[in-house]
């Protein structure tokens, strides 16, 4: 009964609050944007009721948005807002929040820290008796978070939640909203095609049916963009020319802008009329340029780019893509620099521009790693503020588990005090049994406040755990990318030199090699282990790039057991490769010895792998120059953090021993690394991960 009241209550609250919001919200749409969000934050300021400050502090997040500000600005009263909900004990308010945190991120094109906070908003309310729209407006949410966080395959299955719910309350709005974004989804997922188109007709219907043009607008523009895709030309021509007039009745800017933007693509792809996808592109460009949308003119800039790259006109498509380069620098895209410098590498290959083309390289793949670094970063900090998020979830519960304890004894003080009225005999056997339940509340209390202290206390010990494991294994990636990245620099010189020098025979079998070691490297990059064989291969791979391209100076060997142990054993990817880098450059290299020799040798031991590196050369003591010694003093330093992260996340442990040796009149003969790789099995994770 006091459950229903006190749900009963917050209903009402709730309503009054977004009544109350509406209302204000009308009054502030006779004003200026600036004037609005004045207005919004005095209003939010002295709101008194939780669910009207709530639905204010949303408004004003985002009419800070709408206008020129900081990207914290609007964050800052976002996650004021989500601390507030989480304290009123309002589900369906605490998932608002939660969803409007998401959309912010969303706009500033953080969709990997957008889709937790949408999904966890529909798992708010997704079992509880709430209007069915907002169930359905946060699972759309989640699935285009997905959608563009490249997750497509999560995205469909909110989607379609939200297409579920939406039949069954015959929303129209929501039908086609879910199913334009499953089509969308499906498209990227090969084999898919065909259903992606089903959904896109299950859209545009339900938007006809609803007379919307801009619904009608959007789905031809995803309709037009799947023929393209398909190859069938005409038929998407057909569509966007249809959507063009929709967007010119309507007086759509954006619409006819993008329009344009896809005939162009539509005549590029099909590579015959490429004066036509020109003159398409050169109209959407100068409409976005009245729209002053940097990101589209960028794009658009490249796409003349391709266009002038397959008509021949070579210096004109290296304009653009320079003009594209230009506006990502200035936006600070990292995206739109990498592409473009990709594709100014690639024409000034062609030109025989070979420096330029280094050049241009080295800028794109410098950003490409910036990339991977920043995703990296965002999904660290998004571990971190979901940590942070579910301590102050754990800890409300808490004080909610207090309050219900206190109404349950302020219940038992009201029945004692009805029975007072009675006779003086019934007072004392009633305050008699009152002390007993008194003495079994107070001890069940006491036992029921330990047994949540210890088991919030076991939870924060194993999220904890979970949490640096994650931060560990992010630290392994970030560590690898540390590799010395100057030896495919090397490789590609070595290769443009061969070419330049008419050793083609020679610079096709050393292209080979060379293509076969990148290809491994970048399979491997999104693995923490591979199989020792794996690693053995790369190796070989990387020895005979490097034995062609000093001109067989040294020679090497690879000895191994042919045991299953050996296919087994799992070691952290590139591991060996710094240890015979030191050995060839700063070992074999400076010898004076006729015959220079590098010896890789497995041995099966019957609890461990020993990988054995020995080489001939001048040892660690030869005269090396003090430059020499810190990039090697570094490189030592890079393997033992990677052996030292790699030990505190699995069950097998590797450590490793370097032996100078010695003559017998104590000359140095070269230098010997032993690795051992101990419990010799498939390496597993010491914890699970959070599901």
């Amino acid at each position: 009964m006091l459950q229903r009241r006190v749900l009963k209550l917050l209903e009402v609250r709730r309503w009054r609050g977004l009544v109350l919001a509406v209302v204000l919200t009308a009054l502030c749409g006779s004003v200026g944007a600036q004037d609005r969000v004045e207005l919004l934050r005095a209003q939010y300021q002295q709101a008194t009721d939780d669910s009207l400050k709530i639905n204010l502090g949303i408004q004003l997040s985002r009419q800070i948005h709408r206008g020129p500000h900081e990207e914290e600005d609007d964050y800052a009263y976002a996650q004021e807002v989500i601390e507030k909900a989480l304290s009123s004990g309002d589900s369906l308010l605490y998932a608002q929040s939660l969803d409007n945190q998401g959309l912010l991120y969303r706009y500033h094109q953080r969709y990997g820290e957008a889709f937790p906070l949408h999904a966890k908003a529909l798992q708010l309310v997704e079992n509880k008796d709430v209007p069915a729209i907002y169930k359905m407006i946060f699972a759309n949410n989640a699935g285009v978070a997905a959608r563009y966080n490249q997750k497509y395959g999560t995205a469909v299955g909110y989607y379609m939640k939200a297409l579920k719910l939406a039949e069954a309350e015959g929303d129209l709005q929501n039908i086609a909203i879910a199913s334009n974004g499953i089509g969308n989804s499906l498209g990227y997922l090969p084999g898919r095609e065909e259903e992606a188109f089903s959904f896109f007709e299950r859209s545009l219907e339900a938007e006809q049916e609803r007379g919307n043009e801009l619904g009608i607008a959007m789905n031809f523009l995803s309709i037009g963009d799947y023929y393209i895709e398909k190859g069938d030309y005409a038929t998407a021509k057909k569509y966007l020319h249809e959507l063009l007039q929709i967007n010119q009745q309507r007086e759509d800017a954006y619409g006819i802008a993008i329009t344009n933007e896809f005939l162009g693509k539509a005549y590029l792809r099909e590579g015959r009329e490429l004066a036509t996808a020109r003159d398409y592109f050169q109209r959407s460009l100068r409409d976005f340029e009245d729209l002053e949308d940097l990101h589209k003119q960028a794009a658009l800039l490249s796409s003349l780019g391709q266009t002038k790259q397959q008509i021949g006109d070579l210096k004109s498509a290296a304009d653009y893509y320079r003009s594209s380069l230009e506006i990502g620098k200035d936006l600070n895209h990292h995206g739109l620099i990498m592409d473009n410098a990709m594709k100014l590498s690639d024409l000034a290959e062609q030109g025989g521009r070979h420096q330029q083309a280094l050049d241009y390289l080295k800028l794109g793949m410098a950003y490409k790693d910036s990339i991977k670094i920043s995703e990296q970063n965002v999904e660290i900090a998004a571990l971190v503020r979901q940590y942070d998020l579910e301590k102050k979830e754990s800890q409300i519960q808490l004080l909610e588990t207090d309050k219900a304890l206190q109404q349950t004894l302020l219940v038992n003080q009201s029945q004692e005090l009805n029975r007072r009225k009675i006779t003086v005999f019934l007072l004392t056997i009633g305050l008699f049994f009152i002390l007993i339940i008194l003495l079994l509340q107070y001890r069940n209390y006491r036992t029921r406040r330990r047994s949540i202290a210890r088991l919030q206390q076991e939870e924060n010990a194993k999220t904890k755990a979970i949490y640096e494991r994650n931060l560990a294994r992010a630290e392994i990636l970030v560590t690898r990318l540390r590799i010395n990245p100057h030896f495919l620099f090397n490789c590609l010189n070595a290769i443009t030199y061969l070419i330049q020098s008419e050793q083609n025979a020679k610079a096709m079998k050393y292209l080979v090699v060379f293509s076969r070691y990148t290809r491994m490297v970048l399979e491997t990059s999104q693995k923490y282990v591979v199989p020792l064989s794996e690693e053995l291969q790369l190796t070989r791979y990387y020895l005979t790039l490097e034995e062609n391209r000093f001109d067989r100076d040294f020679s090497y060997d690879i000895k191994m057991d042919d045991a299953p142990e050996i296919e087994a054993a799992n070691i952290p990817p590139l591991l060996l490769q710094p240890f015979i880098e030191n050995a060839i450059w700063h070992g074999l290299l400076p010898s004076k010895k006729q015959q220079k020799m590098l010896v890789l040798e497995i041995k099966i031991l019957e609890d461990q792998v020993e990988i054995i590196i020995d080489d001939n050369g001048v040892g660690r003591g030869g005269g090396r120059s003090s430059k020499v010694e810190k990039h090697k003093s570094m490189g030592i330093k890079i393997i033992d953090e990677r052996i030292s992260l790699y030990n505190r996340s699995y069950s097998s442990q590797i450590s490793y021993e370097i032996i100078d040796k010695k003559s017998a009149q104590g000359e140095p003969e070269g230098t010997r690394i032993v690795l051992r790789l101990s419990h010799v099995q498939v390496a597993q994770p010491l914890s699970q991960e959070v599901s």
